[in-house]
């Protein structure tokens, strides 16, 4: 084992001289914390989820460091912030600060000493959702809603992703956007009951941020509308919870599904013809990118 870890920090050491790989030390990542204001910051902990939530820097995201390579704009929504990798030994946080120096990015680095910094905190990350503290609306429990919709008493307005909806989703619950929130109410009357994946009453998945779109839909109808507004509280999740069946497929898709951009072989029809447009976009990428002219890929000769 201590053999091996040599290895690795020797291999880690040789990534970091051939790319330029960054290291800052607490002081300066403090520095960094106080100027958020004016330049984004994003902490990655690129270890495990278990060793994440077993101990981890306060204000750090779990990102594994393949994804946040491959789909960085899913972590990192500024484009030219700055990054901070955090590791246990700098080997995972390393090689992952390699590629996305290749990818252009112009400033991420990796944390001196990682977790040997201290003050750690546990468990799974609690998610800060801007606005859900002056979001009020009424709640509903999911046994209630189960008896009201018993008695034809609620219409469901489901507001998950429409891959979770496909998914799970109440019996004939109807799929909504919250975008289009005022012109779905002006189409519906009666009590109305809005629900998504988690109502954030507990820790959303692992590597995934839930946001409770139904909470926040419910408090800005109570403005737009006379009927009756309340929201599921915890979600789908909590319905599940609590044992009452969830429903698949894309029955009450009446709203346009165009919430999220499908994977080829997410989708319900055409598979194949998307999985044939996807690989031929793939290789002319390299064409396309020449074309563009607006990459900053850093090339990095042996």
């Amino acid at each position: 084992e201590a053999a091996r870890e040599r290895r690795e920090l020797r291999s880690a050491a040789r990534v970091a001289a051939r790319f330029g790989v960054a290291t800052i030390d607490r002081a300066t990542l403090d520095q960094w914390m106080a100027e958020r204001d004016d330049r984004s910051l994003y902490l990655f902990d690129v270890r495990n989820p278990e060793e994440y939530e077993a101990g981890h820097l306060p204000g750090s995201v779990w990102a594994p460091g393949g994804q946040l390579v491959q789909a960085t704009d899913r972590y990192a929504a500024t484009r030219n912030a700055r990054i901070v990798l955090i590791d246990d030994t700098g080997v995972r946080a390393t090689m992952t600060a390699s590629w996305l120096i290749q990818l252009g990015w112009s400033e991420a680095v990796v944390l001196e000493g990682g977790l040997s910094v201290g003050g750690l905190e546990t468990g799974a990350r609690k998610p800060l959702v801007l606005g859900l503290d002056d979001a009020v609306a009424e709640a509903i429990e999911p046994q209630a809603l189960n008896a009201l919709l018993a008695e034809g008493g609620a219409t469901v307005f489901d507001f998950a992703l429409s891959p979770a909806y496909r998914a799970g989703h109440i019996q004939d619950a109807r799929f909504a956007a919250r975008a289009r929130l005022k012109s779905m109410l002006d189409q519906t009357a009666g009590r109305l009951v809005f629900t998504c994946e988690n109502g954030v009453v507990a820790p959303p998945p692992r590597g995934q941020l839930v946001v409770p779109e139904a909470r926040l839909a419910a408090a800005e109808a109570t403005g737009l509308t006379d009927a009756p507004v309340a929201y599921l509280a915890g979600g789908a999740a909590a319905w599940s919870a609590a044992g009452l069946p969830l429903v698949d497929g894309e029955a009450g898709m009446g709203d346009n599904p165009d919430d999220v951009v499908l994977k080829p072989y997410d989708r319900s029809g055409g598979v194949r013809e998307a999985m044939n447009e996807y690989l031929s976009w793939e290789i002319n990428l390299v064409s396309q990118i020449e074309a563009d002219g607006t990459t900053r890929f850093r090339l990095f000769p042996a």
